[in-house]
């Protein structure tokens, strides 16, 4: 069965903060067939959203939790990666387990394969348009682009949010090719695929779409809108799409705090 501690100390920035375990719920390893990690985990997941492990502060080591709950050091191990798997935890040499949230964060694969993806990815979100102006692309801006200097685009810029979550999961900068700009009418909230709809009212066929992933830093507009911290890290998904000739008519750049994306690929053996 595993045991629990009545009191312990958990490790803080600030130094040392009491604690007392007398009223955390582990099950008897005899009354549940759950492996004894996954108890531990989550023992651990309770104490955390219960503020015992505050957020920002580090959990006691690998050995004092096995004294603590008197398990193996291999069951804390398993316990303290399950965890890190949900977005709990982080951990890094020389400093120890931190406690990044008190819950598992949303995540969203936002990566596409095939049109048909990035279809489904539209499908129970909406795109909030913040803002609508012409710009002429020059120096960074052109070669983000990949376009020539001067040439003129309308730059939409948006957040993505899915149905029911108040806090968007992504800012959007889209870039369209200023000589189509006249035909379209874009809703101030948009549901389905802006792709498609661009297609649409501009009579034109997108025939390519290049997608670019890359780390980025959040600056303090794109924070205040996804409600996190300016300068913290974040996955960049650059989408190309080329008309007939390979014209690049539309390039739309999303931005998802790093805890908010993950990506996966089945990869079959031949």
């Amino acid at each position: 069965m595993l045991r629990k501690a009545q009191s312990a100390a958990v490790r803080s920035p600030r130094g040392l903060i009491a604690v007392d375990f007398s009223d955390l719920p582990i099950a008897s390893a005899r009354s549940c067939t759950t492996p004894r990690y996954l108890q531990l985990a989550q023992a651990l997941s309770d104490a955390i959203r219960r503020n015992v492990y505050p957020v920002g502060s580090l959990l006691p080591t690998e050995v004092e939790l096995a004294s603590q709950y008197g398990v193996s050091r291999q069951t804390i191990r398993q316990a303290l990666s399950q965890l890190r798997a949900q977005g709990l935890l982080s951990s890094r040499k020389g400093v120890g387990t931190r406690v990044d949230a008190k819950k598992p964060p949303r995540r969203f694969s936002y990566s596409a394969l095939s049109e048909t993806d990035l279809v489904e990815i539209a499908e129970g979100t909406e795109m909030a348009f913040q803002s609508s102006r012409m710009v002429a692309a020059r120096g960074r801006l052109a070669t983000q682009l990949g376009c020539r200097a001067n040439h003129r685009w309308l730059h939409l810029s948006s957040t993505r949010r899915v149905d029911g979550e108040e806090m968007p999961f992504s800012w959007i900068n889209v870039y369209i090719d200023g000589g189509i700009a006249p035909r379209l009418k874009i809703p101030k909230v948009l549901r389905p695929a802006l792709f498609r709809l661009v297609e649409q009212q501009s009579g034109e066929t997108f025939v390519e779409i290049l997608q670019e992933i890359r780390a980025t830093i959040l600056n303090t507009t794109m924070a205040a809108h996804l409600r996190v911290s300016p300068g913290g890290a974040a996955l960049e998904i650059t989408r190309r799409y080329f008309s007939t000739g390979r014209r690049l008519i539309m390039v739309a750049v999303n931005t998802l705090p790093s805890e908010r994306f993950f990506y996966s690929v089945a990869i079959k053996r031949d």
